[in-house]
C-alpha cells in the first residue's frame, strides 16, 4: 500500500488513518504519482486564511475516486487551525476511500487519538450541548452510533470525578516489572521468572525513590495510588510489606480515595499476601483471568489455569475488599464466539465489581508477531461481535462504562473499555485517560505526568525502562522529576 503526501506535517495520523482503514501496517511513502498498484496520495495547502485539501484514491482495481475542496476560516490561533486541518483531511481520506460504508468498516471514523472521551469534554467545556455534541462526532468525526452512545456513556460517567479539576490533588502509581512467566501478547520491559536477589535490589532502589521525593509529594494531595506491573503479587510477602510501609512512612494518606493493586496473574496469589495489602490499606484489587478456557490461556502461554482464578477468587473475597476487577482480552489466538460465551458466562458467575475488556493489541515487541499462533487470531468481524457480548454481558450484571482508550495495533481498531457497578469506578483510571491530574511515578518504566490546568500544558518526566538500570539510579530518577516539575511551574531554583 503506498501513500504520497505534500508534506510531513500530518504524516502520523495520515498513516494511523491508513492502517485503520486498510488493516495493515505495510504502508511505503513514495514520491512517485506514477506508481502501480493501489495508491492514496494526499494534498493540502495553506496559505494565510484559506486551505485546499485533495485525496486521490486508486484501488487494486485501477478505480480512481478523488475529492477536493478549498476552505477559508478565520482560526484563533495556529494550533485550532492545525487541528481543523488534521480532521479535515482524515475526513477527507475516509469519505474518498470508504464513502458511505465508513461507519461499518471504521467505526471510530476520524479518530485515531488513544482517549475519545477528552474530545466530548472538550465540547462539554465549551459549551456545546449534548445533542449537537452527538451530531458533531456523526458528521463532522464520522463516528458510527454504536461508538457515539459508548463515549457519551463513558464521558457521562467521567464527567463528575474530573470536573472540577482540583490542581491540588494527585494519583500515584508504582511500577513491579515481575512476572512468573511472558505472555505471547505482553510488549513490557518485564522480567520474567526474576531471582529474590534481583527482586530484593529493586524493592530497595524503588524505596529509596519514593523516600528521596517524599517531600515534593507533600506538597499534594494524594487521592489515589495504583501499584501495577507486572504483576506485583510476584513479590513476596515479606517485599510487599517493605513497600507498603514505606508508603505509609513517606506520604500523608489521609484524603486517599482509593488503593488499587494489581494481583493479575491468579497463581501469584497467596493469603498471606493479601493480608499485607487489605492491612495496608488496599482497598480494589484486579484478578485476570484474561479468558477462561484452558486451551487458550496455553496457547498464549499464560501460566495458570481457570482452576487458578477460582482459587485466587476465593481468597480474595475472603479477604473482604472494597472492590474487585476482572480483565479479560478479546481476539485472543484460537477464540471465537463459543469461547466468548463460556468466558462471559464464567464471569457472570463470579460477578465481580468491576470487568475491563480489553482488545488484543499486537504490539511490536510482543513475542506473539513472531509465532505461528498470528494464523488463529479471529477476523475482525468476529472480534467486534466478541466486544458487543463482552458489552451486553457486562450490562447485565449492572455495569456501566466508565472510562476507555485505545491503543495502536489494536484487533477490529476497537478499544479497551472499563466497566463498573455503581459507586465502583476506579478513579484512578478515569484521572489517568484524562490529562486532568498529575501523576507521580516511582518504578522503573514508569512515566511522571505533571499537569498544569490553567496553562493547559502537560509535561512528562521519565523513568528507566530496564530494571538493572533502574537499580543504579533512583536518587537521578527523583531528580528528573525535579526538574520537570520546575519547567512546570516556570521556575529555576
Amino acid at each position: 500500500m503506498k501513500i504520497y503526501m505534500t508534506d510531513q506535517t500530518f504524516k502520523y495520523d495520515i498513516e494511523a488513518l491508513a492502517k485503520a482503514i486498510f488493516r495493515t501496517e505495510e504502508l511505503e511513502e513514495t514520491r512517485d504519482l506514477e506508481e502501480n498498484g493501489p495508491f492514496l496520495a494526499v494534498f493540502h495547502s495553506i496559505e494565510e486564511e484559506a486551505y485546499s485539501i485533495r485525496v486521490f484514491w486508486r484501488d487494486g482495481e485501477n478505480r480512481v475516486t478523488e475529492k477536493q475542496e478549498s476552505f477559508k476560516e478565520l482560526w484563533a490561533d495556529s494550533r485550532q487551525r492545525k487541528r481543523h486541518i488534521r480532521r479535515q483531511i482524515k475526513y477527507f481520506i475516509i469519505k474518498t476511500v470508504l464513502g458511505e460504508d465508513s461507519e461499518t468498516k471504521l467505526p471510530w471514523g476520524t479518530l485515531t487519538g488513544i482517549k475519545p472521551s477528552k474530545l466530548v469534554h472538550e465540547m462539554i467545556k465549551n459549551g456545546i450541548d449534548k445533542d449537537l455534541i452527538r451530531w458533531k462526532l456523526k458528521n463532522d468525526y464520522l463516528i458510527s452510533e454504536s461508538k457515539i452512545k459508548l463515549v457519551m456513556d463513558v464521558a457521562s460517567i467521567e464527567h463528575k470525578f474530573l470536573y472540577p479539576a482540583n490542581p491540588k490533588k494527585i494519583s500515584i502509581y508504582i511500577g513491579i516489572p515481575f512476572c512468573p512467566t511472558r505472555c505471547l501478547y505482553c510488549s513490557f520491559p518485564t522480567l520474567a521468572n526474576a531471582g529474590e536477589d534481583i527482586k530484593k535490589e529493586y524493592v530497595k532502589a524503588l524505596i529509596s525513590e519514593i523516600e528521596l521525593y517524599s517531600s515534593e509529594v507533600d506538597l499534594y494531595e494524594i487521592e489515589s495510588i495504583y501499584i501495577g506491573g507486572g504483576t506485583p503479587t510476584e513479590l513476596s510477602a515479606a517485599l510487599l510489606k517493605e513497600i507498603m510501609d514505606a508508603i505509609h512512612g513517606s506520604f500523608d494518606l489521609n484524603g486517599l480515595k482509593e488503593f488499587t493493586v494489581e494481583a493479575g496473574r491468579p497463581d501469584t496469589i497467596n493469603e498471606k499476601k493479601l493480608a499485607v495489602l487489605k492491612n495496608s490499606g488496599v482497598d480494589r484489587i484486579s484478578i485476570n483471568p484474561q479468558t477462561f478456557n484452558n486451551k487458550t490461556l496455553e496457547i498464549v502461554k499464560r501460566g495458570h489455569t481457570i482452576k487458578d482464578v477460582e482459587n485466587a477468587w476465593e481468597m480474595v473475597k475472603t479477604c473482604g475488599f472494597k472492590s474487585i476487577n476482572m480483565d479479560l482480552i478479546v481476539g485472543l489466538p484460537g477464540e471465537k464466539i463459543p469461547e466468548m460465551i463460556k468466558t462471559m458466562q464464567a464471569v457472570k458467575n463470579f460477578d465481580p465489581d468491576n470487568l475491563t475488556v480489553h482488545t488484543l493489541a499486537l504490539k511490536k515487541n510482543a513475542q506473539m508477531r513472531k509465532s505461528p499462533v498470528m494464523n488463529l487470531l479471529p477476523d475482525e468481524d468476529i472480534v467486534r461481535k466478541m466486544i458487543d457480548m463482552a458489552e451486553n454481558g457486562a450490562v447485565s450484571m449492572g455495569m456501566e462504562p466508565y472510562y476507555m482508550y485505545r491503543q495502536k495495533y489494536m484487533l477490529g481498531n476497537m478499544e479497551n473499555i472499563g466497566y463498573a457497578k455503581p459507586g465502583k469506578a476506579c478513579l484512578y483510571n478515569i484521572q489517568m485517560m484524562n490529562d486532568l491530574q498529575t501523576v507521580i511515578g516511582f518504578g522503573s518504566g514508569v512515566m511522571t505526568k505533571f499537569v498544569s490546568i490553567e496553562e493547559n500544558r502537560i509535561l512528562r518526566a521519565a523513568n528507566y525502562k530496564q530494571v538493572k538500570d533502574y537499580i543504579k539510579s533512583p536518587s537521578e530518577m527523583a531528580e528528573r522529576k525535579r526538574k520537570t516539575k520546575k519547567m512546570i511551574e516556570g521556575t529555576n531554583n
